[in-house]
């Protein structure tokens, strides 16, 4: 918060004898002052800004979003959501009915959400929010500038949330995020992410199709 102190620097001109002098006192015959201010005529005020900061009140309401937002970062990091990925793509096609092509665990501000992209059944791509504590619905938008083939979405025969399970069951953890891609078959590929126990790092690899594991790498890169 920013404090505005204005300071006002006056100049006063005495007119002594005849001439111009600017003084605060009036000599004396015998070289001294009368210990008198002299009358002036104020000619000019200079007035300028300065700026004190006082975000010493401020301080621990910051502290306090950096204290959410790194509970939201580390819930992000290690899948810890309240909400699982399959409420989340519960609640979404509540919200939207269609077919998710990604749901992602990601945090907004000081707020952990699950961010679903979906193509609905009226034909839109819709960019939807939940939140990953309460499962709230907090966004629901159009997303006019998105484009992507729509026939691979009618041809996966795996959603969002069997996905998820299937992830889960494999690396035995937490699934932080599922996302549908061209394989350019048009049945599609499912690609995962999740987080196990130890907090080590899974990416997977899912046919579109059968749900078969087709590709599993660890942090380490050990590849099945």
């Amino acid at each position: 918060m920013k404090r505005k102190v204005i300071i006002a620097t006056v100049t006063a001109a005495a007119l002594v004898g005849g001439g111009t002098a600017t003084a605060f006192g009036v000599a004396s015959h015998d070289g001294g002052t009368d210990g008198k201010q002299a009358s002036a005529a104020q000619s000019r005020s200079d007035v300028r800004t300065v700026d004190h900061d006082d975000d010493h009140g401020d301080s621990d309401d910051d502290r306090g979003d950096d204290r959410d937002g790194g509970r939201a970062d580390k819930a992000e990091d290690t899948g810890a959501a309240d909400v699982s990925l399959d409420r989340a793509a519960r609640s979404v096609l509540k919200e939207v009915p269609g077919s998710i092509t990604e749901l992602e665990l990601d945090t907004d501000g000081d707020r952990l959400v699950w961010e679903a992209d979906v193509l609905g059944k009226d034909n839109k791509w819709h960019d939807v929010h939940i939140d990953a504590t309460k499962g709230d619905v907090l966004k629901n938008r159009v997303d006019p500038r998105k484009d992507e083939d729509r026939s691979v979405v009618r041809h996966a025969k795996l959603d969002a949330a069997e996905v998820g399970k299937k992830a889960a069951e494999e690396t035995k953890g937490s699934v932080t995020s599922v996302s549908l891609d061209d394989d350019g078959r048009d049945k599609g590929r499912w690609e995962a992410d999740a987080v196990d126990k130890k907090g080590k790092e899974h990416e997977l690899t899912l046919d579109g199709t059968s749900g078969k594991v087709l590709h599993h790498e660890t942090e380490q890169g050990d590849d099945d």
